[in-house]
């Protein structure tokens, strides 16, 4: 078994996150200056790795904090459903070829996996919190979804291309996530 902790996992996504808006930032700030007020900057290449690392931490956080509420629920005395834990680990169930029950990775949609990791969490800490979609970062981070989707899954050079509010999007749900967690946990992210 690895010495390595979930914390460090935490950290080191945050890190990169960090670093990348970090890089996106200084690529426009060196960028060239237009009449129009707008800046030519070769920020594309910072801005992708911006999105990847911004839901790799997204995705990396709420797994922990999912898991974190399993044990945490189990210290407290908290009854959690099967089906709760089963969903925390990220397991499904289903039929093999020979009508054996086996386990395998359940396929969650990630907003919906967001809400389930902070409403877990409020239940296994016993918080009087309910998950807000009406947040202007919770449709930052619907967008977000989109851009990456279409980062991932590429049909044309164009998919390639991040404008700035589309950085700027990324950027905002990723904050706003952040400070959830600060909220419902009381540690900064």
């Amino acid at each position: 078994m690895s010495e390595r902790s979930t914390s460090e996992l935490i950290e080191t996504l945050g890190e990169d996150f960090h670093r990348c808006s970090a890089n996106v930032i200084n690529d426009i700030n060196n960028g060239e200056k237009q009449d129009d007020g707008t800046t030519l900057a070769d920020h594309e290449f910072n801005a992708r790795q911006l999105v990847r690392s911004g839901f790799a931490y997204i995705e990396g956080v709420s797994f922990a904090m999912k898991v974190a509420a399993v044990d945490d629920a189990m210290e407290n005395g908290i009854e959690l459903t099967q089906a709760e834990i089963d969903y925390a680990f990220e397991v499904s169930h289903q039929l093999n070829d020979k009508g054996d029950v086996v386990e395998v990775s359940a396929h969650i949609n990630l907003t919906r996996n967001i809400k389930f990791a902070f409403n877990l969490y409020s239940k296994a800490h016993s918080l009087n919190l309910s998950f807000d979609a009406g947040l202007s970062w919770w449709s930052d981070l619907k967008k977000a979804i989109k851009i990456r989707d279409r980062l991932m899954h590429p049909r044309t050079p164009e998919n390639l291309d991040i404008e700035a509010n589309e950085v700027i999007a990324v950027m905002s749900a990723v904050r706003g996530f952040e400070a959830l967690i600060c909220k419902y946990t009381g540690i900064k992210a």
